[in-house]
């Protein structure tokens, strides 16, 4: 009995024609911007390529053999611009150099594929020999100065933030001793696949997912004082209990929705990036690099292993979101009104550390909030994210926000027991 009124509670959600209508546009949307981004889809299999042939981990002599194999594949160019200039050449980059636009005619489209697939082979090959030379210039306590001028911490707050960077330095070099860094990945710096993946299309699934368990969690909540049927459903005491059970119809409503969201959106996007080579690659590659500084995780994680840590992570944030929603609609008994404070709220959250003097810790404190994790899901778990850097962030933000929404639930619960339903 219990069970078919959850169920009736969350069929007045999924029958809802705004809300079906807007999963399915977000879906269709999230398809069309992953096509969108996919121009340099036929550039990444060259990656799977060298997996296959060298293996995932980047050793001495994998290289070695993949430098015997590029000069192979030189001679073979030389052989064709031999042919045609009577030229030869030390690498492909100084093929294209020097290439002038009269001469593009001069080969067939086949060469120029194999032309692009050598360019690529090497500029692979290139980053590769220098990630011992890099990764040696990379100084984590002149990483820590920087962010701490960058936020302009000072007092206790500095001194915290550079006391984690000492612990996380520690960490940065057992990743070096286990070559972590040393496998092979998509260039970031040429093709930015974390970016898109972890921040682009996860951060559009966040916003998309909170505003549709928003929208069905007030509905749920509010359904029968919207409807004007409050005073026969609550007239009971047994009716009071109800909104137990709508709490729990939009838990698993928020389960359906971000479950949905996230494998349409995901199915699509290694439809069309084909990762099948690197899943077991460290996330900590050095090819994962796009910006000042290297992707580094606090723990030792594989591409797979990462990509479930942040769809859990997401999961985990909103089940919280629809359980802030649903206390707050108890109280507002309108879903307009509950709209518009979640957003509120949310924006408070994210924007609260920038209103508490930058020299307390206090400032630190409240930036363990849901709107950091949501909005960078690709900087989770990492060392190298500013303030978000601490090695217990996400977990201690889980646990202490599931604490803050299990009271105000139940405060909200509570309350309504005992009020007058007008």
């Amino acid at each position: 009995m219990k069970m078919s009124i959850i169920l009736y509670e969350c069929k007045k959600a999924f029958t809802s024609p705004i809300l079906i209508s807007l999963i399915l546009l977000f879906a269709a949307f999230n398809i069309f911007t992953i096509i969108s981004s996919s121009d340099h889809k036929e550039e990444l299999k060259i990656v799977n390529d060298i997996v296959d042939t060298y293996g995932l981990k980047i050793t001495e002599e994998s290289l070695a053999r993949y430098e015997r194999d590029l000069q192979d594949d030189l001679v073979e160019l030389n052989i064709i611009t031999v042919a045609h200039r009577t030229k030869e050449y030390e690498s492909v980059l100084q093929f294209f150099d020097e290439l002038k636009f009269e001469n593009h005619n001069l080969y067939s489209e086949k060469e120029w594929d194999s032309f692009g697939q050598l360019q690529l082979k090497e500029m692979y090959f290139t980053m590769a020999k220098s990630i011992d030379e890099e990764y040696a210039t990379i100084d984590i306590q002149k990483i820590a100065e920087y962010e701490i001028k960058r936020f302009g911490l000072t007092g206790p707050a500095a001194e915290s933030v550079k006391s984690e960077y000492e612990n996380f330095s520690i960490r940065f070099e057992e990743m070096k001793q286990n070559g972590e860094h040393k496998e092979w990945f998509f260039a970031g710096k040429a093709h930015r696949m974390h970016s898109l993946l972890f921040k682009s299309t996860f951060r559009q699934l966040v916003m998309e997912s909170m505003i549709l368990i928003v929208l069905a969690t007030a509905l749920i909540t509010n359904f029968e004082f919207e409807n004007r049927t409050q005073f026969i459903t609550y007239a009971t005491t047994r009716g009071r209990r109800l909104m137990t059970d709508k709490l729990i119809a939009s838990l698993l409503a928020t389960t359906a929705i971000v479950g949905f969201l996230m494998m349409i959106t995901l199915a699509m996007f290694f439809w069309i990036f084909d990762y099948s080579h690197v899943w077991k690659s460290s996330i900590n590659s050095a090819f994962t690099w796009e910006y000042n500084f290297p992707n580094v995780t606090w723990w030792n994680m594989s591409f797979i292993t990462f990509l479930i840590c942040i769809s859990l992570l997401v999961y985990m944030c909103m089940i919280l979101f629809s359980v802030t929603t649903f206390a707050i609609s108890v109280f507002t008994k309108n879903s307009y009104l509950t709209f518009i404070l979640f957003a509120t709220f949310f924006i408070i959250a994210y924007m609260m550390p920038s209103f508490i003097p930058t020299s307390s810790r206090v400032m630190l404190a409240v930036g363990y909030n849901l709107s950091s994790i949501v909005l960078n899901p690709h900087v989770a778990f990492m060392g190298t994210s500013g303030l978000m850097m601490f090695k217990n962030y996400e977990w201690m933000t889980v646990v202490v926000w599931t604490g803050l929404a299990l009271v105000s639930c139940f405060i909200s619960l509570r309350l309504f027991t005992k009020e007058e339903i007008k």
